[in-house]
């Protein structure tokens, strides 16, 4: 319970509302992708006319939109994959030393995604980037936007869990990272 209410306090607040509400965007548009390569599926064998623009559509739009803006909603609850091999029947103190350089090492990539795809980002939108789909053109620049605005968010929330692993190795706070998986749980 401890957890719920630090999350809704400051700094951590913000971030923790703004990676739920980038995932709930990430999820609608998984919805309307599936909607749309319904509809072209079904328009292509009922009417033989398949919607023109959907490869693009989906590509540009909202695959992007779905692989990048839910990252930090996945770090927030710690759903990205470990490797608890070596680190299994390690002191908790050593674990969360191991995690908080795991995440600052996380947090200096994303930052580096970020950086660049924003540079890529501010030089497509001034060019105006538009991509061919048979019969018309489609603009493709804004969606250049979810790159550097899901990785400085997955960002953000790296360094708030190197902080807090940090403060835990070094005895500032009860050293309990929130759960992960259970041995019992991966057997299944």
């Amino acid at each position: 319970m401890a957890a719920r209410t630090d999350e809704t306090k400051g700094v951590a607040g913000v971030l923790a509302m703004l990676s739920r509400a980038l995932a709930v965007v990430g999820g609608i548009a998984v919805f309307l992708m599936m909607i749309h390569v319904s509809a072209d599926v079904l328009s292509k064998y009922i009417f033989n006319r398949p919607i023109v623009g959907t490869l693009e559509i989906v590509s540009h739009y909202y695959m992007v939109a779905a692989i990048f803006l839910p990252l930090a909603a996945i770090e927030r609850t710690r759903g990205h994959i470990f490797v608890e091999l070596f680190t299994l029947r390690l002191p908790p103190r050593v674990v969360l030393a191991l995690d908080a350089f795991a995440c600052l090492l996380g947090a200096v990539f994303a930052g580096m995604i970020a950086w660049r795809s924003t540079i890529e980002a501010l030089r497509r939108t001034r060019s105006g980037e538009m991509i061919d789909a048979v019969y018309y053109q489609i603009l493709v620049w804004p969606t250049r936007w979810l790159v550097p605005l899901g990785t400085a968010v997955f960002m953000l929330m790296l360094l708030q869990h190197t902080a807090r692993y940090a403060a835990g190795a070094f005895g500032r706070v009860p050293p309990a990272p929130p759960p992960r998986h259970t041995e019992t749980e991966l057997e299944v």
